[in-house]
């Protein structure tokens, strides 16, 4: 059986969420490569004032070898094997918009940090957006 071609309005989720998905893991691979401009920010800070903590190179190009893969998939979205795949992104983009009850996501506590500004109006929302987007794109596997 062949898979009917993806409407114009899922090629476009896909290529939006591959995008968002795709930059966000070259802002990665600079950190990881040295790279400081906008580190600060994306870290949350511990109640001494300092980064909570501080991940290793290996560590941010895992999390951008991660964010490629979610790319990748979003792009084959149309292939009934990225069904699991997406249904994971989504999951993993709601946790963290969710966040952890302390310092990232929805339950954070409040803070004035740069972190935590960023994460109130940039982190934890384009979190949602890219949940709602590789939801549509898992969604449409369901009937299939």
């Amino acid at each position: 059986m062949t898979m009917p071609e993806p409407s114009l309005a899922y090629r476009t989720v896909s290529i939006g969420a591959a995008l968002l998905t795709g930059t966000i893991a070259t802002v990665h691979v600079y950190w990881a490569a040295g790279g400081k401009v906008g580190l600060t920010a994306a870290l949350p800070e511990a109640d001494s004032g300092g980064p909570a903590f501080t991940p290793s190179p290996m560590m941010t190009l895992g999390v951008a070898a991660g964010l490629a893969g979610m790319s990748a998939a979003a792009l084959d979205a149309h292939s009934p094997r990225m069904r699991w795949p997406l249904r994971l992104t989504t999951l993993v983009f709601l946790l963290r918009a969710v966040g952890d009850g302390r310092k990232i996501g929805l339950t954070r506590q409040a803070g004035d940090s740069p972190f935590a500004r960023n994460d109130a109006h940039l982190y934890t929302p384009l979190c949602l957006v890219l949940a709602a987007l590789y939801g549509v794109l898992a969604v449409r596997h369901r009937s299939q």
